[in-house]
């Protein structure tokens, strides 16, 4: 096996070569073309402002920097229905990405930034995952609880 990084810009099926962006190619006995992929909103693009998806490193690094932004702003709000607001997280998708999701945030608020601010306590963060189907993580277990009990630590 080979691993490459290059810019297809085509593929000749017929001589068996995939064609690099420079004009290299590359010739294969079997290939398997990986496009990737993109999050959807079920016709609700208006979200994405609020909810942004999880395929690539900038989308990880977006993610991560609206978590911290939450925990600063909640260290110098004052009022406490908005400093909850703050530091309540909200992940869309029961499956394998927004399970992993809601354990790292929960790790984060619980161990890693635990002590870090002056005014909050990072653990008294809320972590809410929701899943619109019977079951977290469906196709894995169908023996796990209704998602409608399940509750990681306390939190919601």
């Amino acid at each position: 096996m080979t691993t490459l990084l290059g810019t297809v810009v085509g593929v000749d099926a017929a001589a068996k070569r995939v064609l690099l962006e420079g004009g290299d190619a590359i010739s294969y006995d079997t290939l398997v073309l990986a496009t990737g992929a993109r999050h959807a909103y079920f016709g609700h693009d208006e979200w994405e402002p609020f909810a942004p998806g999880l395929k690539t490193l900038e989308d990880a690094t977006t993610i991560r920097r609206r978590i911290l932004l939450g925990f600063e702003q909640a260290e110098r709000e004052t009022d406490p229905e908005k400093r909850r607001a703050l530091m309540t997280l909200v992940i869309i998708g029961g499956g394998p990405t927004g399970v992993e999701l809601a354990g790292t945030i929960a790790e984060l608020a619980h161990d890693t930034l635990k002590g870090e601010f002056r005014n909050i306590d990072t653990r008294d963060a809320r972590v809410v995952l929701v899943e619109a189907g019977e079951r977290l993580l469906p196709v894995s277990s169908r023996n796990s609880p209704p998602t409608r009990r399940m509750r990681c630590n306390g939190w919601a």
